[in-house]
């Protein structure tokens, strides 16, 4: 498969604030890629220059071999769904999407075949048509500006936070649509700050943080690539003491601050789950459960921050 979308030591300056600081990054044709991190690591900017919105102040990205911020014609094969919603307040759902759809020269009759294909999916009902984006909920306007970013039917799709605010039935909506583009051919590269997201529809990952890239690789690869295989979670009735958090660091073992009355401990080998079993007897224990590495554990690993 060809690369869609190419980053090469690409630096973003505001002012004195550095928000892209060397970023290298490959997305493939037909794949699902998921820039991962919190506000501030570099996510939306790394979407508006590829979108052409924004250019870079070094370093270089190419969309199907072009920047995007230089060439127009390359920006007429990419849609770009903004974290803001991008929608006029004063005009219906479906007057924005025929607007928006007017300004890529997509032919009307074009445009509503393909608002055709995806109104079901997006559970675009009769306030789409008749009631004012003013007047819409924030899951409303997150699948209206999706809708709108489809009307052009791009070869690239730039999505920002799309599922950000959205209950999890919304959410699921958004993620089989998602992967039915995937299955017609097309690229898309979304940012998140949501692991269920991410572990969901990746087929990449490219974690960020202040930023930087720090890791990349599939959900299961940024797992094995920390080293540690298993979780115990554990909450206990009070506060742990210093006493009893030194007291569970054993050796190849490694602790996540979890907040609160909680605590994580990863290992690699099941075996140390009785050792930590044991150490806790002399304290009260609300739960005590086992899992499998989680990709918010590796987030954390690769950063040293918890990304809630």
């Amino acid at each position: 498969m060809d690369d869609v979308l190419v980053s090469e030591k690409l630096v973003k300056k505001f002012g004195g604030v550095v928000a892209l600081d060397g970023v290298d990054v490959e997305v493939r044709s037909g794949e699902v890629a998921v820039l991962l991190g919190p506000n501030g690591s570099g996510k939306s900017t790394f979407l508006k220059i590829s979108a052409g919105v924004v250019e870079p102040t070094s370093g270089r990205l190419l969309v199907f071999g072009r920047e995007p911020y230089r060439d127009v014609e390359v920006r007429g094969r990419t849609s770009y769904m903004p974290q803001d919603a991008g929608l006029y307040s004063s005009l219906t759902g479906f007057e924005n999407y025929l607007f928006y759809a007017a300004m890529q020269e997509v032919d009307r009759g074009r445009a509503l075949e393909i608002l055709e294909m995806v109104k079901d999916e997006l559970e675009l009902d009769e306030w789409f048509f008749k009631r004012k984006v003013g007047t819409y909920s924030g899951g409303m306007k997150r699948k209206t500006s999706l809708a709108v970013a489809l009307g052009s039917d791009p070869d690239l799709l730039i999505l920002d936070e799309p599922t950000t605010g959205l209950d999890p039935a919304s959410r699921r909506v958004f993620w089989r649509l998602i992967e039915r583009l995937k299955r017609t051919g097309k690229t898309v590269v979304l940012a998140t700050h949501l692991f269920e997201d991410a572990e969901y529809l990746a087929d990449s990952i490219v974690v960020m943080y202040r930023g930087r890239v720090v890791a990349r690789g599939s959900p299961e690869e940024l797992k094995r690539k920390t080293g540690y295989r298993y979780a115990v979670d554990v909450e206990l009735s009070s506060e742990p003491s210093k006493a009893l958090i030194e007291k569970l660091k054993l050796p190849g073992t490694k602790m996540i601050p979890s907040g609160g009355f909680r605590l994580t401990i990863i290992g690699n080998s099941i075996d140390f789950v009785s050792e930590v079993e044991e150490r806790l007897r002399s304290v009260r224990v609300v739960s005590f459960s086992m899992r499998r590495l989680s990709l918010g554990d590796a987030y954390f690993l690769f950063t040293g921050v918890r990304l809630e």
